[in-house]
């Protein structure tokens, strides 16, 4: 029996996770349908982790999982170029992330480390977008002059707010996030995040904080110091208000891009785009379907497609594709 074609449009349902941290405002603002009662801190709007990746919505795969996706169609869905880079891994993961409350002061590793430790393929940068903050502020970096051994201090004295760097941030602020930079999202700020696909994270301070179970949260601190790179102090930029699309971020191992106002165009050629609708309702439309996602909505879009963007007045939608 033949396979059926490929959509060129794959709109997505995402997986939800409960945090300790999380609040409701992804239900509010996205329209995301939470559970009763659960804090939910994680919308998983593009993945394909294990046991966490998002389903097709609707059309000839609705039901099927982007991890199970990948490994049967494998370059017809994310491209030549992709497979011959990242091979049978899927390369990013995308969320939407509510902090109601402080997230734990923490790491990421590079490439590096995670494949040498066995931890998996890819270490974790990352890249945030900040849709709402009620006068929140985020952890980026360490004071000048910090080191190991002072980080180390901070720790065990319970005071590792007093050694790191925090900043006011407002929506439309964007932060790049390369692995070993310590940071922290804190309460108040909800945020796009494009990042590696690895859920990998080195807590070295969490408020001495249980987690759900009622356990306290493990730390990592030795391995979060082996990682840190005490040298990083990034710097958020602002998105344009005045253009209908921009270039966010062209680092490493992602590509983001805003549309807004204006139709425009994506041509995936030999990789595949990620959208992500953050403002009003956006059409994608294709040489055979269309699809109109809402706020809050998310969509892939396969290898090799021409797709016109199209938004409503005030919209606005995040597409990001991997790096090649």
């Amino acid at each position: 029996m033949s396979m059926p074609p490929l959509p060129e449009i794959l709109p997505l349902t995402p997986y939800l996770r409960e945090m300790v941290w999380g609040g409701r405002r992804l239900g509010n603002l996205y329209g995301k349908p939470l559970p009763a009662g659960q804090s939910i801190g994680e919308s998983f709007e593009l993945s394909a982790l294990p046991g966490r990746d998002t389903v097709v919505a609707d059309g000839l795969m609705a039901g099927r999982g982007l991890l199970s996706l990948h490994r049967e169609f494998g370059a017809q869905l994310v491209g030549e170029e992709v497979s011959e880079r990242y091979g049978s891994d899927f390369p990013l993961l995308i969320k939407l992330i509510d902090a109601h409350d402080d997230l734990s002061i923490q790491v990421h590793p590079d490439d590096a480390y995670a494949q040498s430790r066995e931890l998996g393929l890819f270490g974790k940068t990352e890249a945030w977008v900040v849709l709402h903050s009620e006068d929140g502020r985020i952890a980026l970096g360490l004071e000048p002059g910090v080191d190991e051994t002072a980080l180390r201090q901070a720790i065990g004295d319970g005071e590792a707010e007093r050694v790191v760097r925090f900043q006011v941030v407002s929506a439309g602020d964007v932060v790049y996030l390369p692995a070993g930079t310590v940071h922290a999202l804190c309460r108040g700020v909800l945020i796009y995040e494009v990042q590696q696909s690895s859920d990998i994270t080195f807590r070295l301070y969490d408020y001495d904080r249980a987690g759900l179970d009622g356990e306290k949260r493990e730390l990592h601190i030795d391995h979060g110091l082996a990682v840190t790179d005490f040298d990083a102090h990034p710097e958020p930029t602002r998105t344009p208000s005045d253009s209908s699309r921009t270039t966010l971020l062209d680092a490493e191992y992602f590509r983001l891009e805003l549309f807004q106002g204006e139709p425009g165009v994506i041509e995936t050629g030999a990789s595949f785009a990620a959208v992500t609708v953050v403002e009003g309702g956006v059409t994608l439309e294709g040489s055979e379907q269309s699809h109109l996602l809402a706020v809050g909505g998310s969509a892939m879009i396969r290898a090799g497609t021409r797709v016109r963007v199209i938004p409503a007045s005030g919209a606005r939608c995040l597409v990001a594709t991997p790096a090649v």
